[in-house]
């Protein structure tokens, strides 16, 4: 049969089964072909992957034997610890027994005062959280469900377990500045320093738009517009001032304290006391020290003896109207307070003041260069002050009660 017809239009055409017959044996070959070049390359990849393996063992065995080595080394014992060792196996004196006995005496002490160590029994911390340590710590406590948010009882015990446990980690803080601990626990003028006057800011002076060229000798220099105050001066005047107080003291003068700014109140109060002083921390009236008649009429009087001590005594009708001043006045803000210094002059007074750059040193007895604006630079200095006459006070008391 003939594989190709001439059709009507002079197109050559094939039949179906010759078709069928063509494809088939194309398909054959090329199947053939496939499987020839798959098993080829699966050979090579075969090769590949054996060689890959020898060499790695090969490797492995490399590495095996470099630790073996290095553990063989480590194992040897130096020649220079056969020495040690029979040192070791000797006795220990009496000191090293006692310096053994002391050092383990101090570790335990030390890790029981800082819980280094913190012994517990572990067979109760097997049992779950869950069921243990709320239930049994904290019967009342509703523990509530992951999904949700901690409640407030849940964050209070975080909270305070945070500050018995891990608060207590990390740095210690200290030289920390409490407003009142200068009023209350003053330093005594030998323990104070330039750095506990430069920690209160007394090196601050004012503006150098308000600078009084009388305080030249006190200043250190400039920055940033304003003064710098000498605190080598300032803690020498300062010791100076303390050593006048606590003389005054002992002798059982009369000590004032003058102040009229906000906020020294309570300093005045506390140096008033420590001395068995006064103080003034409202506004001056003019004429106190130098028109007592007119002042002081309304005050009460009574005598006191050397140990403070009301006598009893009826006084005079001279006594009366007698004129009552104080033996020093210590004024914090001298600025303000002109007319009591000039009444202090006139009435022969000492004082002694906290002279800023802007103020006069001249109108004082005793001047101690600082800063009067800061509240804490005014209350350390006043607080001093008040130490030494307490000192003064004690002297006198002791003096007294040794007669």
């Amino acid at each position: 049969m003939s594989a190709r017809i001439r059709s009507s239009s002079g197109l050559l055409a094939f039949r179906p089964s010759a078709l069928k017959s063509i494809s088939k044996s194309r398909f054959h070959t090329t199947a053939a072909k496939f499987n020839s070049s798959t098993s080829r390359e699966g050979q090579r990849e075969e090769n590949t992957i054996e060689a890959q393996d020898e060499l790695s063992i090969l490797r492995q065995r490399e590495f095996n034997n470099h630790v073996v080595e290095s553990l063989r080394k480590l194992a040897r014992t130096p020649v220079e610890e056969f020495a040690l060792k029979n040192e070791f196996i000797e006795p220990l004196t009496e000191k090293e027994k006692q310096l053994d006995e002391e050092l383990t005496l101090f570790l335990k002490q030390f890790s029981q005062n800082n819980k280094v160590i913190e012994v517990k029994n572990e067979s109760n911390n097997v049992k779950s959280s869950s069921t243990y340590s709320q239930t049994k710590l904290f019967p009342f406590l509703v523990p509530s469900p992951k999904e949700k948010p901690y409640s407030s009882q849940e964050l209070f015990l975080r909270q305070m377990k945070h500050a018995a446990e891990t608060a207590k980690l990390g740095a210690n803080v200290e030289n920390v500045y409490f407003p009142h601990s200068d009023i209350f626990n003053p330093p005594t003028v030998d323990k104070l320093s330039i750095s506990k006057l430069l920690a209160a800011g007394v090196h601050l002076g004012q503006s150098t738009s308000l600078w009084r060229p009388s305080t030249q000798p006190f200043i250190y220099g400039k920055y940033k517009g304003i003064h710098i105050i000498d605190l080598n001066k300032t803690l020498v005047h300062l010791k100076r001032a303390a050593k006048v107080v606590e003389g005054v003291a002992a002798r059982g003068g009369i000590i004032l304290f003058l102040g009229t700014r906000e906020g020294q109140r309570r300093a005045l109060q506390e140096a008033a006391q420590r001395t068995h002083g006064f103080y003034v921390s409202s506004r001056w009236i003019p004429g106190t020290l130098t028109n007592p008649t007119e002042i002081s009429s309304v005050w009460e009087r009574h005598e006191v003896n050397f140990a403070d001590q009301p006598t009893g005594r009826s006084l005079t009708p001279d006594e009366e109207v007698s004129i009552v001043k104080p033996d020093l006045l210590i004024v914090l803000n001298p600025t303000e307070n002109r007319n009591a210094l000039r009444e202090a002059m006139q009435a022969r007074v000492p004082t002694i003041g906290i002279i800023d750059t802007d103020s006069e040193p001249s109108l004082v007895t005793y001047p101690i260069p600082g800063n009067d604006d800061s509240l804490r630079s005014v209350n350390l200095i006043v607080s001093i002050l008040a130490r030494s006459g307490e000192v003064g006070l004690q002297t006198r008391l002791s003096q007294i009660a040794s007669q």
